[in-house]
């Protein structure tokens, strides 16, 4: 994936409307990256991608873990299919190789938001993280 501009767009999908007031709220003041928007329904998510056409979308998989992969694969299959970073309430390594197998990326657990997404984001953008100065 190459990106003209500075900015990586992150869009969520969450039914519950305090984690995706909080998590649009983390996403929102991350350096480098762009709230796209936030959708409540998977109707409003596929109608997200396809007008925001983010980078990224942070999927909730849901109380179903069925309906939620099959989200992912609707996601996937969509002209603009952004990257997906798939959410559960608990990372599980049977939720993760799931929701990989459906077409995610990763999976993130929501109790382990902001740690997830620090080792997820570096992964899928690289040279977002290779320019940043290092730590001593």
């Amino acid at each position: 994936m190459t990106k003209n501009s500075a900015l990586w767009r992150i869009a969520i999908a969450d039914d519950s409307p305090a984690f995706l007031a909080a998590a649009a709220n983390y996403v929102a003041d991350l350096p480098g990256y762009l709230l796209a928007g936030t959708a409540a329904s998977t109707v409003d998510a596929l109608l997200l991608v396809e007008t925001v056409a983010p980078d990224v979308l942070l999927l909730d998989l849901g109380q179903s873990p069925a309906r939620g992969l099959d989200m992912v694969r609707r996601v996937k299959a969509s002209r603009l299919a952004p990257l997906v970073i798939a959410l559960a309430l608990f990372r599980t390594d049977e939720a993760a190789i799931q929701a990989k197998i459906a077409g995610a990326e990763a999976l993130i657990g929501k109790e382990a938001f902001v740690s997830g997404l620090a080792e997820v984001l570096p992964r899928l953008f690289p040279a977002a993280f290779a320019a940043a100065p290092q730590a001593a």
